[in-house]
Parts: structure tokens; sequence; C-alpha cells
């Protein structure tokens, strides 16, 4: 019987090169994800670190992404400018919610306006994040660089070990994504500055407060730091966007 046989990291390319890439299946948006990795190889190359060129590449991203943002912002902007009239139908319709709501999407439809409208960007945003958090497994390159005080960016940050456990985020303080659901939470008080609000639909109040930066923080806290500080970095672009067109 011949054998073949790989002795070697979980490494994509490296898999390839020794006809092996079947022997893990990455995905479609993992091999997506492979090329912009390829990408922010050909940054690092430049910037001879990869937490930087993991930033440079965030801001490139959004960049890229940017005319959505725009877009985004001067809908919000018309919705602003509806909200007497949304405030006259809530308070001709208090208490009959379906009546008042039925009005208010008539007014978005006439003005061509849609409450949806300041999630377009992150919509845009989380299939790249996708990508990313399925290739970065099979990504050899990021395992023991450092940036700042991350020793590993292929690995939580790890700031420092607590002499107590939390339930479901152990007992490592993880500083970065303690950051990015900081920022996260300002991006959304940003977007929404001035947006009409419905009192009456728990929620969309909820959404609207801490809550969805909370879920984010929580779900990124044992999530790579290298994906957490492009997801982080992409956040306070989106606040430095918002700034500059409002």
């Amino acid at each position: 019987q011949r054998f073949a046989a790989y002795l070697g990291p979980r490494d994509y390319f490296k898999l390839r090169d020794a006809q092996f890439e079947e022997a893990i299946p990455v995905g479609s948006l993992g091999k997506l994800g492979l090329v912009l990795l390829s990408f922010l190889s050909v940054l690092a190359s430049f910037t001879k670190n990869y937490g930087i060129a993991i930033i440079l590449f965030s801001v490139l991203i959004t960049a890229a992404t940017g005319p959505f943002t725009l877009m985004s912002v001067k809908s919000m902007k018309k919705m602003q400018q509806l909200k007497p009239k949304i405030d006259r139908i809530m308070a001709q319709h208090k208490g009959v919610a379906a009546k008042a709501n039925q009005e208010v999407l008539a007014l978005y439809k006439e003005h061509r306006v849609s409450p949806l409208s300041g999630c377009l960007p992150m919509l845009l945003q989380m299939p790249i994040f996708i990508a990313l958090f399925q290739a970065i497994s099979h990504y050899i390159e990021l395992r023991g660089a450092s940036f700042l005080w991350i020793k590993d960016l292929s690995l939580p940050d790890r700031l420092a070990v607590l002499p107590f456990s939390i339930p479901i985020l152990g007992n490592e303080l993880n500083l970065l994504p303690v950051l990015m659901a900081v920022a996260m939470f300002l991006q959304t008080k940003l977007s929404q500055a001035g947006m009409p609000t419905d009192t009456s639909n728990p929620t969309a109040k909820l959404m609207g407060g801490p809550f969805m930066a909370i879920l984010f923080g929580v779900m990124f806290y044992h999530v790579q730091s290298g994906l957490v500080l492009y997801w982080f970095t992409n956040s306070l672009m989106s606040i430095l966007l918002y700034r500059l067109v409002k």
C-alpha cells in the first residue's frame, strides 16, 4: 500500500501545494477570505507589521464601502426631516400601534426612505467579516505576529489573567473586544442621532441601546485578536465618516 502524508501547519496554501487542500475544506466564503488575507500579506510586506497591515486593510475596506455609508446617512437625514410628521402620527394614533405603524410606513414609502438604511453599512461588512472568520484558521501567517500588547494576532489578545472566572467570558481579560463594543455603541448612537424612535416598540428600543454592542462584545470575546482589530478599526472609521458627513 502507498500512502501520502502531510506534516505541517494548517495553512490552505501549504496544503494546496502538497495537494492536500481537500483534507480541511475551507468553503466558498472562506476562499474569498483567503484572497483578502493574501492582499493583507501584501500590505504586511510594506508595513512590516501585521497589526498595522490589518488597520490599513480595514481602512481600505471601509473606504470601498464608503459610498453606501453616504447613501445611508442621506437616507437618515431625510428621516430626521420627517420626524415632526411621524411624531404627529404617533400622537394621533396613541394606543393603536398597528395604525400608527401603517401610516409611518406609508410616509416612508412616499418620501422613498427606509428605516433599515442605518444597517446598510453593517450588512455590507458582515459577509467580508464572515469570509475572514472562516479563512483565518486556514492561514498561518498571523500566528506569532504581535502588535502593541497583543502577543499573537491569531489568538485573543489576553491582556491579563484574572484571579476569578466570569461566566461565558472565562478568566482572561481581553481588552480589544471591550474597546470594540464601546466603539460599536458610539457608532450606533451617532447613526441614530435625531432619528425617530418608536417608543411603543420594545424591540426597537432594545436594538437602539447598548444591547447589540454588548452582544457583539461577548460574541467576539474569544475570537482571534486580528479579526477583532479589523472590526474595531471599521467601527472607528464609520464613526469618523458619520462625523464628517454630519
